[in-house]
């Protein structure tokens, strides 16, 4: 009979909302629907000369490699009748690799090349509000940034001679003008309508590793393989991250200028470094914190300043012309891009170095990347240099001292149809440490102090779908 009872008042509720004063007002909207996209490129690269003596960064690598890059999008949205747009997005990146397993305090970790690169909700009505997204995106900064292998000799910054996706020259350091601060990390988005060719955005982040969980006790703590701490609801200041509480801001201009389409973006990201608990610690029930600057390896204070990223770009299209180029300057990174060479502090009889500290409030990176292209029906031919100087990690005393990169590409594309491209480039790098070599006390070489050049010959295909 209670079994009765409740089938008959859920048949009785289902009518009322359907039929009843309560009843939803008949509309035509439709929900999300999911659709598939991607990206996959692969190419060859052989060597025309590199520096591969012992010592050298390219010392017993091979002379031709093979790469690949594949990323799947799963894109779901709708457009109701108020104008208001819902939708998600889903990037994954999909390598196969083996997998291996890394040593925890725990157990065992497994970790392979197979990640979810974004992963976030959106609503927006473009012409009114804005639009806000809520989950794991780039900052604004980075979102934004224009000029960044825009007229290459593909059009693509997941190629060419400033990206990060696919890479052959066998030098210490690369160039990539578009540095993620927070690691795509959980965060509130928002940007606004655009406004005579102006719009702005803004974004902030708790934690790059936080906000991913299963159930209460998790959040904020699967920050890497070294999880500190395993109760509380909000990020922890003893997990394995460096810094905290990032946040961002842009602005882009888009407008033409008679026959010249343009646009231009200036940006600005930074973070809380961790100070008073160092990610090192891990603190006994009952006992008191650490007190004092963040002490790494020794160095007081030497890693206490925020990190701060600053992006300027532009980009002009003009007839079969495109001109791009784009700069960035990041300083004070916590463990993070090209920060790898500690300062030597110390040196033997000998000239080994015996003592090293990282420095990096001292440490800053300029980047730029310029770039020039010409299309002609389904050819497009291109040309791009890029420059990049990165303080402090050759090892010398000197931290100010900024290595040199250059890379220069010449080359060409063909599209067979649409979305599908076939590539050809040359690309010549040159890294200069720009001081003395400082060898390391433990008798390796150190690649981030000694000169190298390569040429590379390259030919990469790239398929959207």
């Amino acid at each position: 009979m209670k079994k009765l009872l409740l089938g008959t008042s859920a048949l009785v509720a289902a009518g009322l909302f359907s039929n009843g004063a309560l009843a939803q007002t008949a509309t035509t909207d439709t929900p999300i629907q999911f659709k598939i996209g991607g990206q996959y490129y692969a190419g060859v690269g052989a060597f025309v000369q590199q520096d591969d003596s012992p010592g050298d960064v390219a010392y017993k690598r091979e002379p031709v490699g093979v790469q690949d890059y594949f990323l799947i999008r799963f894109i779901g949205s709708t457009t109701f009748s108020n104008g208001i747009t819902a939708g998600v997005w889903t990037r994954l990146n999909a390598f196969s690799a083996p997998n291996g397993a890394a040593n925890t305090s725990s157990g065992y970790q497994s970790s392979n090349n197979t990640t979810i690169k974004d992963s976030y909700l959106y609503l927006k009505n473009a012409a009114v509000w804005g639009e806000f997204r809520l989950g794991d995106d780039s900052d604004p900064r980075r979102q934004v940034a224009t000029g960044n292998n825009s007229g290459a000799a593909n059009g693509d910054g997941n190629l060419g001679a400033n990206s990060a996706a696919l890479q052959w020259l066998n030098l210490p350091v690369y160039n990539f003008t578009t540095f993620n601060l927070d690691g795509r990390g959980t965060k509130i988005e928002y940007y606004t309508p655009t406004v005579a060719g102006f719009q702005l955005g803004f974004s902030f982040t708790p934690d790059k590793g936080g906000g991913h969980t299963n159930g209460p006790g998790n959040i904020g703590d699967n920050s890497g393989l070294t999880d500190r701490d395993v109760n509380g609801l909000t990020p922890s200041y003893q997990n394995n991250e460096t810094a905290y509480n990032f946040i961002s801001s842009s602005l882009q201009w888009t407008g033409t200028i008679g026959p010249v389409k343009a646009i231009t973006t200036a940006a600005y990201s930074t973070g809380s470094r961790k100070c008073g608990v160092s990610s090192a610690d891990t603190i006994a029930l009952g006992a008191a914190a650490p007190t004092g600057a963040c002490t790494i390896q020794g160095g007081e204070g030497t890693q206490s300043a925020d990190p701060q990223v600053f992006n300027v770009g532009f980009q002009v299209d003009y007839g079969p012309w495109e001109l791009g180029s784009d700069w960035e300057r990041t300083q004070a990174i916590p463990g993070g891009l090209f920060t790898g060479q500690e300062t030597a502090t110390a040196f033997n009889a000998a000239g080994a170095a015996t003592a090293f500290v990282q420095k990096t409030d001292e440490m800053i990176n300029n980047q730029i990347d310029v770039n020039l292209s010409y299309t002609i029906g389904a050819i497009r031919l291109g040309a791009e240099w890029s420059r990049g100087y990165f303080e402090g990690i050759t090892g010398d005393a000197n931290v100010k001292r900024a290595a040199i990169n250059d890379e220069i590409q010449i080359g060409g594309s063909y599209t067979v149809g649409p979305g599908v491209a076939l590539v050809g480039m040359l690309q010549e790098a040159l890294y200069d440490a720009n001081g003395k070599y400082v060898p390391l006390a433990s008798g390796a070489q150190n690649v981030f102090a000694k000169d190298a050049n390569s040429t590379a010959l390259i030919f990469e295909t790239s398929l959207r779908f």
